[in-house]
């Protein structure tokens, strides 16, 4: 039972698609589910918070760099095209129409269900948003989606007799 909630933690850091059948299916109870789906997923978007506003700055300074020198042929040329060509796309996926349509709660309340909340985090903090007011949306978010989630996986399970 120990090396099953590690795997439901574990695929919860990625994706609570994932990890809520995976827990049900190994017989875990739902209420330990919802817990480690929801401590797993918001693990993740710490980490990425975290993590995401170093890569910011240091992509940026990168870019800032390289877009001043005559350096069409190097590596770091390439990689700042990489890097520019991230940034512009960035500003056309699914959940930046969410960002300007309902802003950072829609965000976090949508996320888990959409996309996923580590990738909500990145963008919103690629794109400036409150790091606490994000985290806390989030949470939020994925609180909701993961019982709401695993309580309906749970109860069609028991309908279908499995």
């Amino acid at each position: 039972m120990f090396f099953q909630m590690i795997g439901v933690f574990l695929l919860a850091l990625v994706e609570i698609w994932l990890a809520i059948p995976a827990g049900l299916t190994w017989g875990l109870h739902p209420a330990l589910v919802i817990l480690l789906v929801c401590g797993g997923t918001l693990s993740g978007v710490g980490i990425i918070i975290i993590l995401s506003e170093r890569i910011r700055a240091g992509s940026n300074r990168w870019l800032d760099k390289n877009r001043t020198g005559d350096a069409s042929a190097s590596l770091s040329a390439l990689f700042a095209q990489i890097i520019a060509a991230l940034q512009e796309r960035l500003h056309s996926g699914r959940l930046y129409k969410i960002w300007l349509k309902y802003g950072i709660i829609g965000l976090g309340l949508l996320s888990p269900v959409l996309t996923s909340a580590p990738l909500a985090a990145f963008l919103g903090v690629m794109l400036n948003a409150d790091k606490l007011k994000l985290f806390i949306w989030i949470s939020a978010g994925v609180a909701v989606w993961t019982t709401g989630l695993t309580l309906a996986m749970y109860f069609g399970l028991i309908l279908l007799g499995i």
